[in-house]
């Protein structure tokens, strides 16, 4: 068993024993570049053939939980975590084809880092395998188990988090053996017709129902609406019209119907269908939507919207109550917030006794005591004495963090940590 540089055991018999000396050669070669005079070589990981690109990946995700599993002991786990993310990012970036059994493995293996690791890579492979094979059952468990793993705080920005969620719920909705629940959302009739076809017509029907898209912009892109149109040719106009009728049918009985996130985007994914029909049955079915009842408002306004196909402004939609008003001009209010902000100094949630041997900490939560002699943290509402909860901290923040409060720097560091104890406050714990 040789030790690589982050302290990995590697053993000659692994058999990933090759991508794990490539990372060996990786963290020596990041160790020795400088980011500012040399970029980063895709090259070497681009020339990888396939089977090799997907055994780097994993070896990648073994040996981030690796340094997970031994935080505790490793000083410098955090630097080679932060490397891993970024060659990870490189190899989600490289563009190959997958097998069912490599997308289980990558959200096997992704889903118990979820709290350290972006999660954006697995899902996308997975859209990548959906355009030319079909989910098995085995696959949307997996999928659905890493859905209820995600974390906020790996997310690019929010609205990239939103955007997989999206793709997570429209994903699912396509799982064929979850069971039915038609109080769950009125799309649930879809589901039920789909799973009753056979043979080809259902496997016409399957593609044109994996062509939804959950992350869709408001207007129906142009490159979705060519392949949409094959799509449509392949089930038949007439098949599609009927199936339309009855499943828009509910829209006109007068009864408030649930909606659920997966089922807005199927509906606006359908009334997208009918523009792209250019079929004035289609158009009259499509327009049903127009006298539905919803049981809650959330989840409606994305698929309202997708009558604009039809010449429908907001503002009409906005006008028969099927969209919200348009809410007011938020600007006075940030610019109030703002000047606010910039009244409120540090100094006047830091208070020093007169040795200058004790900070006295306004949090948005709590108050707190810093003694700069011994670096001890106490919460003043129940003089609970506290400490960084180390195995929760972000590898980003070891960059300036350290595991012991032994200097002023370290104490200041966490004195601004506790100003923002709403956002913060999870990283420490009770000593």
């Amino acid at each position: 068993m040789i030790p690589g540089p982050d302290g990995f055991l590697l053993s000659p018999n692994d058999s990933l024993h090759a991508a794990h000396v490539r990372l060996n050669d990786y963290f020596l070669g990041e160790e020795q570049r400088n980011p500012a005079l040399t970029p980063f070589d895709v090259a070497i990981w681009r020339k990888l053939p396939r089977r090799e690109l997907v055994n780097q990946v994993t070896a990648v995700l073994e040996r981030f939980a690796w340094l997970d599993q031994h935080d505790a002991e490793l000083e410098s786990a955090h630097l080679a975590r932060i490397r891993l993310a970024t060659l990870l990012r490189v190899l989600y970036s490289i563009k190959i084809p997958h097998t069912e059994p490599d997308l289980r493995m990558l959200l096997g293996l992704t889903t118990p880092l979820l709290g350290r690791i972006a999660p954006y890579g697995p899902v996308e492979r997975v859209m990548e395998y959906l355009k030319a094979n079909d989910l098995t059952q085995e696959l949307c468990h997996d999928l659905r188990h890493f859905q209820a793993s995600l974390r906020e705080e790996m997310s690019i920005s929010q609205a990239s988090m939103q955007s997989l969620r999206q793709q997570l719920h429209m994903l699912l909705w396509l799982d064929e053996w979850e069971p039915l629940d038609p109080t769950r959302c009125w799309s649930e009739c879809i589901r039920r017709d789909f799973r009753a076809l056979t043979g080809e017509r259902r496997a016409k029907y399957r593609t044109l129902l994996k062509h939804l898209r959950g992350n869709a912009p408001v207007r129906m892109p142009g490159g979705w609406a060519r392949q949409a149109e094959p799509l449509l040719a392949a089930v038949g106009i007439e098949d599609f019209r009927e199936q339309m009728r009855n499943w828009f049918a509910p829209f006109r009985s007068g009864e408030p119907l649930p909606l659920s996130v997966a089922g807005s985007h199927v509906l606006k994914g359908l009334i997208w269908y009918s523009a792209v029909a250019r079929d004035e049955e289609l158009k009259d079915c499509a327009l049903w939507l127009l006298e539905v009842k919803w049981k809650q408002k959330r989840n409606t306004e994305k698929a309202m919207v997708a009558l604009m196909e039809f010449g429908f402004s907001k503002e009409d939609l906005r006008a028969r109550s099927l969209i919200k008003a348009e809410p007011p001009d938020p600007t006075p209010k940030l610019i109030e917030k703002m000047r606010q902000a910039v009244c409120l100094l540090p100094a006047n949630q830091i208070q020093m006794d007169e040795d200058g041997e004790l900070m006295v900490i306004q949090g948005q939560m709590h108050f707190y005591r810093l003694f700069r002699p011994d670096g001890r943290i106490e919460r003043v509402t129940d003089n609970a004495e506290l400490e960084l909860n180390w195995p929760s901290i972000p590898d980003q923040f070891r960059m300036f963090l350290r595991r012991e409060c032994d200097s002023q720097e370290q104490l200041e560091r966490r004195a601004y940590m506790l100003m923002c104890d709403a956002v913060f406050g999870r990283y420490f714990s009770i000593k």
